[in-house]
């Protein structure tokens, strides 16, 4: 039977607890969008969009690409106060504008949008909107 040192045996289990923890960390959350996606969501661990707000053309459209777990897209102004759209704009969201703000979207998934009503789209992250996850699409003509 083999021995081993009091401090081989914590070097040991330093070095297997980093390589699980690395994995773990992989599976959870990506620093950068894994697409050329507009805004990533939950990037770094954050409860935040990053950028929080972006301009845009009339007829573009916006990409969020999801970097973290346990996250959503609502442009739906019945879904939560802070979400604001101007007036004839077409309610958004990753879990479609009818369905369940409950709803979140795995890593790596992404959801479009292409913005054809000009002014300031509030969204957020209903999951997150405790935390101040919200961000503003400004659509100019």
């Amino acid at each position: 039977m083999r021995e081993y040192s009091r401090r081989r045996l914590v070097q040991s289990m330093g070095v297997a607890a980093i390589g699980a923890l690395a994995g773990c960390a992989d599976r959870q959350t990506r620093e950068t969008p894994t697409t050329d996606g507009d805004v990533a969501v939950g990037a770094n661990g954050a409860n935040r969009f990053a950028p929080e707000d972006l301009a845009v053309a009339v007829g573009e459209t916006v990409t969020w690409t999801f970097v973290g777990p346990g996250h959503n897209v609502s442009g739906v102004p019945d879904h939560s106060p802070e979400t604001s759209i101007p007036e004839g704009a077409e309610p958004f969201a990753s879990y479609g504008a009818d369905g369940s703000p409950n709803d979140i979207e795995p890593i790596d998934a992404t959801y479009e949008h292409t913005f054809e009503t000009p002014g300031e789209h509030t969204y957020v992250c209903i999951p997150h909107i405790r935390t101040g996850m919200i961000g503003t699409v400004v659509v100019e003509e």
